[in-house]
């Protein structure tokens, strides 16, 4: 699938291979459904258009390159390559139009909410993936025809450049003498394989930047599990402490009062002047002044 996809892979897997696998993800769940396709209906509308632009130039190029191909020097070969390349993008037009016709049955991006009702569900799932339990050949032709546009176009335009080029070649195929054709086809050769090189290149720092993309998710998505792991265990801990805190401050307020307690009550069978520098020292511990001061303001009140 790979190498048969290659000419056109990232559109295969942005537009029909990672959204209808999403959709088997979601297992029928109308939560996870309704959104996946209202995005994956947007994006199909632009690939299917971007698919019938591209098809119509690639037969228009085609058609003006088939009175070249139909010298005598040329081969036959590159006849064969242009005509391939025009019935692809025939059929890449025909098909992107019956591909809409699909996608207009479903209901509209208006509708595709929490309100739309179960049945609907059901035949918007079935429609895509084309299968009730388990998918199988059906579900696996489905997803032939939802990328057969985008197909059809790439092929059209790779046979197009490859029978172009078989015909610019056709001095060099055909082993002729020495003349202005094979210089021709010298320049273009050095042109084309500049662009092939910078297409290949491309297209290799694409695939890089898609999967520098992927772990990027995958770490942000882990980050944040983390996150939300570390705040729900800080604010237990912040709870505890709320607790331990306030049955500290409970224990010292009953200590205090039992202390106070205890020095009246030593106070009420004392003399007078002892129970009076009783209170005084109380008073001083309970507004926080260190004992050294008070031990200071106890020698006055022995004179």
């Amino acid at each position: 699938m790979a190498f048969s996809t290659a000419p056109y892979r990232r559109a295969f897997k942005l537009y029909t291979w990672k959204p209808l696998k999403d959709m088997r993800a979601a297992n029928g769940d109308r939560k996870l459904l309704i959104p996946l396709v209202k995005e994956w209906k947007v994006d199909k509308y632009a690939e299917l258009q971007s698919v019938q632009v591209a098809a119509s130039f690639c037969g228009g190029a085609v058609l003006a390159s088939l009175p070249w191909s139909r010298s005598n020097d040329a081969t036959w070969f590159a006849d064969a390559l242009l005509f391939s390349s025009l019935i692809c993008s025939i059929f890449a037009i025909i098909t992107s139009i019956q591909t809409k016709s699909m996608l207009d049955d479903l209901p509209s991006c208006e509708q595709l909410d929490g309100s739309l009702p179960e049945i609907e569900v059901l035949r918007m799932r079935r429609t895509i993936l084309r299968y009730k339990h388990t998918p199988g050949i059906k579900h696996s032709i489905m997803l032939f025809i939802w990328q057969f546009p985008s197909m059809t176009m790439a092929y059209a335009w790779c046979t197009f450049i490859a029978g172009l080029t078989v015909y610019v070649c056709s001095p060099f195929i055909q082993k002729l003498p020495w003349q202005d054709r094979h210089r021709i086809a010298v320049a273009y050769l050095a042109f084309g394989v500049v662009g092939l090189i910078t297409y290949i290149f491309t297209t290799v720092f694409v695939f890089v930047g898609e999967k520098d993309y992927e772990r990027s998710v995958a770490n942000s998505r882990a980050s944040t599990i983390k996150s939300n792991s570390a705040s729900t265990i800080n604010k237990r801990i912040v709870n505890t402490n709320d607790v331990e805190t306030g049955l500290a401050s409970s224990d010292a307020g009953n200590h205090t009062q039992e202390k106070g307690d205890t020095i009246s009550a030593v106070a009420e069978g004392a003399d007078p002047i002892q129970a009076a520098r009783a209170r005084f020292v109380v008073g001083f511990e309970q507004s926080g002044i260190p004992r050294r001061n008070i031990e200071k303001s106890r020698r006055p009140l022995l004179y």
